[in-house]
């Protein structure tokens, strides 16, 4: 099942090439691919038509089409693909200041931190952990909290990457 959902979603990339179009794969090597419009069955009925594209024998479609074609959700979660049953939400922002607070909570007692919602970014929820001055704000970091997992990641802004707390 994983072969095939890798096999749609590179399908999808491949896919806004025009047909016959030769791409020039990360290894160095020419590929050829042909796109070509399919007619999509479900049980035997004819649910669309839909462009896709043949690379070494193996068909690609779009997952969009399928999962409408078979009439399930589908959803990109971070590096996951979901189609039929979605996960659910398991973190509330009110969980996610509470998790960052049980992360870091050392420093935040000692600098007295204080954290705030800024929104969301795909998946993660975001939030900033920062110190109340009298004549400024010091913000002490960003954390973003997956909404799905509860896995807790700090921004690093010296390596600008995001760190797994």
């Amino acid at each position: 099942m994983k072969d095939k959902l890798k096999g749609l979603l590179i399908g999808l990339t491949i896919g806004s090439m025009l047909t016959g179009v030769t791409a020039f794969a990360a290894s160095g090597t020419n590929i050829k691919a042909a796109m070509q419009k399919v007619n999509l069955f479900v049980d035997g009925k004819k649910q669309t038509t839909t462009n896709a594209i043949t690379y070494n024998n193996t068909t690609y479609v779009p997952v969009r089409t399928m999962s409408k074609a078979l009439n399930k959700d589908v959803s990109l979660k971070g590096d996951n693909l979901y189609v039929g049953k979605q996960p659910a939400i398991k973190i509330t922002q009110d969980k996610a200041v509470n998790l960052v607070y049980s992360k870091i909570k050392k420093d935040a007692d000692k600098y007295k931190l204080h954290f705030m919602e800024e929104g969301t970014e795909g998946s993660r929820y975001v939030i900033r952990a920062y110190e109340d001055m009298p004549t400024h704000i010091a913000t002490y970091g960003w954390y973003y909290v997956d909404m799905y997992t509860g896995i807790v990641y700090e921004w690093d802004l010296v390596k600008d990457e995001m760190i797994k707390l």
